[in-house]
């Protein structure tokens, strides 16, 4: 409740230095779904509705072009809160086009991890819930907004765009108050469009852990082929270097059991591929596989998940989908976790 309330009053001062308050713009989504859970357990055909996110994006024009950015999350994804359905801030920024000359941008505040919020400008389908989140983000290798600074630009004769940032590192929901900070470069071509590549490099360090095993880092690379209002398909490849008690600490790769690691660093590889089909002016397929091994060397610790998804536009802002979800541990992968498989049916709804 508190962020809310400071969120508010945040804003009541942006519009009072903004430009006019009828400028303002206020957008959000809102996730449904209705879930049955289909393997042959003791939980086969037990029923769920849920709201998975709900968002709310203010954007404040001030002078000179410059913007603030609010944007609050409500989830019932959030595993730390005790209550049911959480609201807080998502994103909350300064950014600063007024100084630079050309597409040039500088954001402080709690800024969005640049990987992920390009890869979801690009991938309509997150309202299904976790398991179609951003691999980084659904296995809480990173999070995604943080406190921090970054300056974004563009690649000279139109080869593309890149980021850098500097940041906590320990996301936005954990206080970090040690010397060490985390530092991302994003880069994204798309002068040979439909063809498009980004990478993405982060580098951090955990600070109760030890120097010699402390070290954070995401090495990411996506290839995506778009033949627009026809078909694309992507690829995303990840690999990650941790210390075995900060995966147990954050809980990442969905609670993979490092124990016998502890001291260590655990170095961990994923993929993701990921294809959209249209079928009609209004329908299409989306098919989306996902692999991660979270401790590679180490036997029976890898983890896969599936989604077959059909999508219908209703309206211009309404969205639905009915969708086959399925995940699958390896055998080793932690104590007491079993395979899981649903049919779901999602709306997402554009306000």
């Amino acid at each position: 409740m508190k962020k809310i309330v400071l969120g508010s009053l945040f804003s009541i001062f942006a519009c009072s230095q903004a430009m006019a308050l009828s400028e303002i713009e206020i957008s959000g989504e809102l996730d449904v779904t209705a879930s049955v859970w289909t393997l042959p357990t003791g939980e086969r055909g037990n029923s769920a509705f849920s709201v998975p996110s709900m968002f709310m994006d203010i954007n404040v024009p001030l002078k000179d072009d410059n913007l603030l950015v609010l944007s609050f999350e409500g989830s019932e994804e959030k595993e730390a809160s005790p209550n049911r359905f959480d609201v807080g801030l998502r994103e909350a920024y300064l950014d600063v086009v007024s100084v630079f000359s050309g597409m040039k941008a500088l954001r402080l505040g709690l800024i969005p991890q640049t990987w992920q919020e390009a890869q979801y400008q690009s991938s309509n389908y997150r309202f299904l819930g976790r398991t179609a989140w951003a691999i980084t983000e659904k296995w809480k290798y990173l999070s995604y907004s943080d406190l921090g600074v970054s300056f974004m630009s563009e690649i000279p004769n139109d080869y593309g765009e890149w980021a850098v940032s500097l940041s906590n590192g320990e996301g936005a929901e954990e206080k970090e108050k040690g010397p060490h900070k985390e530092a991302a470069l994003f880069v994204r071509f798309f002068r040979w469009s439909p063809w498009s590549v980004s990478l993405n490099y982060v580098r951090g360090n955990y600070e109760v852990y030890g120097g010699s095993v402390g070290l954070k880092e995401r090495i990411q690379a996506l290839v995506s082929y778009e033949e627009k209002d026809r078909w694309m398909v992507a690829l995303e490849l990840l690999d990650t270097k941790d210390p075995a008690d900060a995966i147990r600490d954050f809980k990442m790769a969905e609670g993979v059991d490092v124990t016998a690691l502890s001291g260590e660093s655990v170095h961990g590889q994923g993929g993701s591929l990921y294809a959209v089909v249209h079928t009609g002016p209004k329908a299409e397929v989306m098919l989306r596989y996902d692999y991660l091994n979270a401790a590679v060397g180490e036997t029976g610790k890898n983890l896969q998940t599936g989604i077959l998804a059909l999508g219908y536009q209703v309206t211009e802002d309404i969205k639905a989908a009915v969708a086959v979800d399925h995940t699958r541990y390896a055998e080793e992968f932690a104590p007491g976790v079993r395979d899981r498989s649903r049919v779901e049916f999602a709306a997402q709804v554009l306000f």
